[in-house]
């Protein structure tokens, strides 16, 4: 694992979750009650589409690989 960039994310991250292929990451925020996906294009985390809104404060998030 090696770090490839830095991005600026909502306030109280309260997840975090990569894609199986390592190539997309989900934030979930508390404040903003979203979910961000971020896809690793290079060196570099690009935003992919639109915040997705939550009806509520996320708790928490996790994931795994097959």
């Amino acid at each position: 694992m090696r770090k490839v960039g830095q991005i600026e994310l909502g306030t109280l991250t309260e997840g975090v979750a990569f894609s199986p292929d390592g190539r997309y990451v989900y934030i979930a925020n508390w404040g903003e009650q979203n979910l961000v996906t971020y896809q690793l294009e290079g060196d570099n985390l690009v935003a992919v589409g639109t915040p997705l809104k939550l009806p509520g404060h996320p708790a928490s998030m996790r994931g795994s690989t097959p």
